[in-house]
C-alpha cells in the first residue's frame, strides 16, 4: 500500500549556509504518514431502496461489462444484455445473472422496462450508442473514451445531455484509483494549494506483432492519445480543471501495424507526450505509450503552491494532524468488488447508481469526460504538427457544470 509522507527537503552541506539560501527549509524534517494512519472507518450508506433496471451492451475481448459487478448492488437489477455475437451475448448473461438478451443494442434500448445502460462496446462507438440510449430516455454509464477521435461527436454528445436531462458518466478508472482520491483530498482541504505542475501516466507496453484483437479491429494502430483518460484524469480528478492548450510530441511506433500505411488512421506513433495549460492555471504533462519496456503504470503526481504528492507521499505545509482522511469511497458491503485498475470499479458502480438516485451529476459527469477525451485528441493533431500549440477552444466554463435534470 502507498504511504504519505509529509517531509521537508534539506540541503546536504556546502559552502553557502542552507539558511542563507532557503530559510523556510531548515526545519526538523517530520515524521512519514502512512495511509492507514490518514484512514477513518467508512461505512456505505444506501441513499435509497428503489433498484435500477440496467441494460449492459458488450463484451468484447476486455469483457467490461462484466467486471463492474452491476449484478450484486443492491441498487441495481440487470435486466437484459446485448452483444453482436451469440455466443458473447450468452457469456455476458450468465456472468451478470440476467436472462434477457437482445441482438442488438438498437434493439434492447427499445425496451421501455430499461432505465439505465452501460455501454462497453467498441472504443469509436461508445459516442454513437450513447447518443442512442440516450435518445431513447436512458442513463448512460460507458466506458472510456467518451468519443474517439472525432471532436463533432463532443459537441452532439454535450448537447444531448443537456436536452435530455440524462445522467451521463465515463467509468474512468483512474479517477477512484488510490492515488488520485488521496490528491483529490489533498487539494479539497487546500493541503496542496493553487496547483502548479500535474503529471499523469499510462504504459501499457505491447510486444505482440498483432495489435490486441478488437471488433473490425478498431485497436490497429490506434492514435495513443485518442484514449488518454487514464491519464488526463491525473489533472481533472484532482482539481476538475479542464485544458485550454495542447503541445504534444509522439514516439514512433516499431511494430508493423503501428506504421501509418499499415492502419486505418494513418497513425505513426506508439507513443504521445504532451503538455497542457489548463483552466486552473497550471501545466500537465502526460504520456500515453505502449512501446516502452517497463512495468504497466497508470498513476499521476501534483504539485502546488502549498504542497505535493507523487509516488505515494505527501510535501507541504500542511501538518500531519490537520491532513485530510485519504480513504477511498465507502462501497456496500458483502460484495467480491474486483481489483481491477486499482480496485475503482467499485466506486465507479456506485457513484453511477448514486447520482441516478440522488438526481444530482455523477462525479465524472459529461464535462469532465469531454474535456478529458478532447484534451488527447487536440494533442495528437499538435504531434501530427511536430508540437505546435493547439487551442482546445470550444471547451468553456459551461463544460464544468453542465446543466441536469432536476435544473
Amino acid at each position: 500500500m502507498p504511504t504519505y509522507s509529509r517531509r521537508h527537503v534539506t540541503l546536504a552541506a556546502a559552502a553557502v549556509p542552507a539558511a542563507a539560501l532557503f530559510p523556510s527549509q531548515t526545519r526538523a524534517a517530520e515524521p512519514i504518514i502512512s495511509q492507514a494512519e490518514r484512514q477513518q472507518p467508512r461505512v456505505w450508506k444506501p441513499s435509497s431502496d428503489r433498484r435500477i433496471r440496467l441494460g449492459i451492451a458488450g463484451n468484447g475481448h476486455c469483457r467490461f461489462g462484466t467486471t463492474f459487478r452491476f449484478e450484486s448492488h443492491p441498487n441495481i437489477e440487470v435486466a437484459a444484455v446485448t452483444d453482436l455475437f451469440p455466443d458473447r451475448c450468452a457469456d455476458l448473461a450468465q456472468a451478470v445473472r440476467c436472462s434477457q438478451t437482445y441482438e442488438s443494442i438498437e434493439d434492447m434500448v427499445q425496451d421501455d422496462s430499461i432505465e439505465a445502460v452501460f455501454i462497453a462496446t467498441d472504443a469509436p462507438s461508445h459516442a454513437r450508442h450513447a447518443l442512442l440510449a440516450m435518445k431513447h430516455g436512458k442513463h448512460v454509464g460507458t466506458a472510456v473514451p467518451a468519443f474517439f477521435g472525432n471532436l463533432d461527436d463532443a459537441h452532439e454528445l454535450f448537447e444531448t445531455v443537456r436536452e435530455t436531462g440524462r445522467t451521463y458518466m465515463m467509468f474512468e478508472t483512474s479517477w477512484f484509483r488510490p492515488e488520485c482520491c488521496a490528491m483529490r483530498a489533498l487539494y479539497r482541504a487546500n493541503a496542496l494549494g493553487p496547483l502548479r505542475y500535474t503529471e499523469g501516466e499510462y504504459f501499457h507496453y505491447h510486444a505482440s506483432k498483432t495489435p490486441t484483437p478488437s471488433f473490425q479491429d478498431w485497436r490497429r494502430g490506434f492514435p495513443p492519445l485518442w484514449y488518454p483518460t487514464h491519464a488526463t484524469a491525473f489533472h481533472t480528478g484532482v482539481s476538475g480543471g479542464h485544458f485550454l492548450t495542447a503541445s504534444a510530441r509522439g514516439l514512433p511506433g516499431h511494430l508493423p501495424y503501428q506504421q501509418p500505411d499499415a492502419n486505418p488512421y494513418g497513425n505513426p506513433f506508439s507513443g504521445e507526450c504532451a503538455l497542457f495549460q489548463t483552466t486552473d492555471n497550471a501545466l500537465c504533462r502526460v504520456i500515453q505509450d505502449s512501446s516502452s519496456r517497463r512495468p504497466f503504470s497508470e498513476t499521476g503526481r501534483a504539485t502546488g503552491r502549498l504542497g505535493s504528492y507523487g509516488n505515494g507521499h505527501y510535501s507541504g505545509t500542511m501538518s500531519p494532524a490537520d491532513l485530510p482522511d485519504l480513504s477511498p469511497p465507502a462501497l456496500p458491503p458483502g460484495i467480491d468488488w474486483p481489483t481491477d485498475h486499482g480496485h475503482s470499479h467499485g466506486p465507479l458502480t456506485d457513484e453511477f447508481v448514486t447520482a441516478i438516485l440522488t438526481d444530482r451529476p455523477p462525479a465524472i459527469h459529461i464535462g469532465h469526460a469531454l474535456a478529458m477525451t478532447a484534451a488527447g485528441v487536440v494533442a495528437h493533431q499538435s504531434a501530427l504538427r511536430d508540437g505546435t500549440a493547439l487551442p482546445i477552444h470550444f471547451l468553456g466554463p459551461g463544460w464544468l457544470k453542465p446543466r441536469h435534470r432536476s435544473g
